[in-house]
């Protein structure tokens, strides 16, 4: 089965292009969350990110540095899980290659549904794990998210790695898992080509965790 009839088959969804949906569901003011200088999408956001990347032995901030020769400036500083802005407060909510590092991806999400407005939408830019480094590694599986996220804990600081991988269908699974209104889904980004991206829509009837 192709990835396209596997969209259609388990959402009815139609796949559209990255830049179609990031230019339909990030319109007016958002936030991007773990934003980088060398990875620009020309929104308007706030960057969230959970330090200034301000020591010159931060990883992010040597990435930074050597593709783009500066560090892009962090608004807001916070941990993704734990934002410091008002229910309903954001049209948009941005990540790209950023879902996967946080232990419970599940937390994650619910807080950018918890900020971005009824009706909007959260898109995130992920890697596929069958084009990265992590294409040995088994997919994260439904069990092993939703352990994570019953064990998590806030006030933990846990490792910066790639907690999670997925392939776009596993993704896709997951998100079907948890009832997320997936709206449209693009299985290539421009100028990622290792990279899917998924938008989900907060409906009206959405509860906070």
């Amino acid at each position: 089965m192709t990835i396209m009839n596997f969209v259609k088959k388990i959402f009815g969804i139609k796949m559209n292009l990255d830049d179609e949906i990031i230019q339909k569901y990030c319109k007016g003011k958002g936030v991007e969350i773990g934003g980088s200088a060398h990875n620009e999408f020309q929104i308007n956001a706030l960057n969230i990110d959970i330090s200034r990347h301000d020591n010159p032995e931060d990883e992010h901030a040597i990435t930074q540095m050597k593709y783009a020769k500066r560090i892009k400036k962090v608004d807001i500083i916070a941990d993704g899980c734990d934002i410091p802005l008002k229910d309903n407060s954001v049209n948009f909510v941005f990540s790209c290659h950023v879902i996967e590092h946080f232990f419970d991806p599940i937390s994650a999400i619910n807080e950018w549904l918890r900020i971005v407005k009824t009706g909007k939408c959260v898109v995130m830019v992920i890697p596929n794990k069958e084009l990265t480094y992590d294409k040995d590694r088994e997919c994260s599986t439904i069990e092993d998210i939703e352990n994570r996220h019953k064990i998590f804990d806030k006030n933990v600081k846990y490792e910066d790695k790639h907690h999670s991988v997925w392939t776009p269908e596993s993704f896709l699974e997951l998100m079907k898992y948890y009832k997320y209104n997936v709206v449209a889904y693009s299985k290539s980004v421009r100028n990622f080509n290792n990279s899917f991206c998924v938008a989900i829509k907060k409906d009206k009837n959405y509860k906070h965790e």
